[in-house]
């Protein structure tokens, strides 16, 4: 049976993509980050462009994705550079998926750049320099974003705290392009000029964890979480998402005993701060189900799963994708523990759910048509 996780952003940063840990992320959620006084002076992706591409999206929309000029370098953003044409079955299979998860990131990344140029002040050279930045970005075109940063600190190699601004987008658009290494050099270069900043600090972590240098990441994150506790107070909700994602972290290394009070303790300040049913709180929710299903505690995980499953279906709607992930993990539990005819409607709900959101033959639609099938075998005479 395979489980189907779900994570959340860091304090200051976003964690998206698949982990070391037992099962598949589907549109992992986000959280905000701190918010330091400061001007807007990053719009991101237009509105009424990304509204579009979320259409299409929603509509599985072929001839729209060949005919639409700005929705064909969306594709090759998220593709490597490759048309729609030129992407193997598996790639095709996988297609409104991945490009969901990639507009999310983008999304994601503008909404990390909005909050880099409300810390502090901002140079007038690099915010002469924004305007442009975003207009590449908007397009997809990266090489162009990428040219203007190293122009930028080619002239302006004195300006330690917008270097600093620009090092971190340099690391943002070599994430976008999952080129790891060179977003790891940028973003550690970013954590260097202002090494007490967890907003930086959060960043290279993350993209260590993603590259699997666990070890590396780590004190990077604790320094993070113990910078934000005395800054942001220790019950912020930003530092809820930080003990998550440390958790995170060391759930993968199989480290359970220090992961769960950090799971815990995360829930507990969700709760008070943004509400109990808050769709953070039900990710934090399943995190923690996860590990306890992982030590064997079945008994203390199912009421878990139940409640971060209804509290996805009260804010995301009963036919969401994560609905169904949630649905698929705690089906699992109950098979796990031999409870065939409570866990078999589960299945089929989550099945048909997918079915239909991602199609019959994507990956996970197939995974959980598997798990559906392993079940009923167990339960012939």
């Amino acid at each position: 049976m395979t489980i189907i996780g779900a994570i959340v952003t860091g304090m200051f940063g976003w964690l998206g993509d698949k982990k070391k840990q037992q099962g598949i992320t589907i549109n992992p959620d986000h959280n905000t980050g701190i918010i330091v006084s400061g001007g807007n002076l990053y719009q991101g992706l237009n509105p009424t462009q990304l509204t579009e591409y979320r259409s299409i999206i929603l509509q599985h929309d072929w001839e729209a994705t060949k005919e639409n000029p700005a929705f064909r370098k969306l594709v090759r953003a998220a593709h490597g550079g490759k048309d729609v044409e030129q992407l193997d079955a598996y790639s095709r299979a996988k297609f409104w998926e991945d490009l969901s998860n990639f507009l999310d990131k983008v999304v994601q990344a503008d909404a990390d750049a909005q909050k880099l140029f409300q810390q502090g002040s901002v140079g007038a050279e690099l915010k002469a320099l924004i305007p442009k930045i975003e207009a590449a970005r908007d397009n997809f075109n990266y090489d162009e974003v990428n040219r203007l940063l190293a122009e930028f600190r080619d002239k302006h190699n004195d300006l330690q705290q917008d270097l600093a601004k620009v090092h971190y987008l340099q690391g943002q658009t070599y994430e976008l392009q999952i080129n790891y290494p060179e977003a790891e050099r940028y973003y550690k270069k970013a954590a260097a000029i202002e090494d007490e900043n967890p907003f930086y600090l959060d960043a290279h972590a993350t993209i260590l964890w993603k590259m699997g240098r666990y070890d590396e990441a780590e004190p990077l994150f604790r320094r993070a979480l113990t910078i934000g506790e005395k800054t942001l107070g220790p019950n912020h909700p930003d530092v809820a998402a930080s003990r998550n994602n440390l958790a995170l972290l060391l759930y993968a290394q199989g480290n359970y005993r220090d992961a769960e009070p950090l799971y815990r303790r995360a829930i507990d300040i969700g709760e008070k701060t943004l509400g109990p049913n808050h769709p953070d709180v039900a990710t934090w929710l399943n995190n923690l189900a996860l590990l306890l299903k992982a030590q064997g505690n079945y008994a203390d995980a199912e009421p878990l799963y139940r409640r971060a499953l209804a509290i996805g279906e009260k804010t995301l709607g009963p036919n969401h994708p994560n609905v169904a992930t949630r649905l698929n993990n705690l089906a699992n539990l109950l098979y796990a523990q031999g409870k065939y005819d409570d866990a078999e409607p589960l299945f089929r709900r989550a099945l048909a759910i997918l079915e239909k959101s991602l199609g019959p033959k994507h990956p996970t639609t197939i995974t959980i048509r598997n798990n559906l099938n392993d079940l009923l075998a167990e339960k012939k005479p």
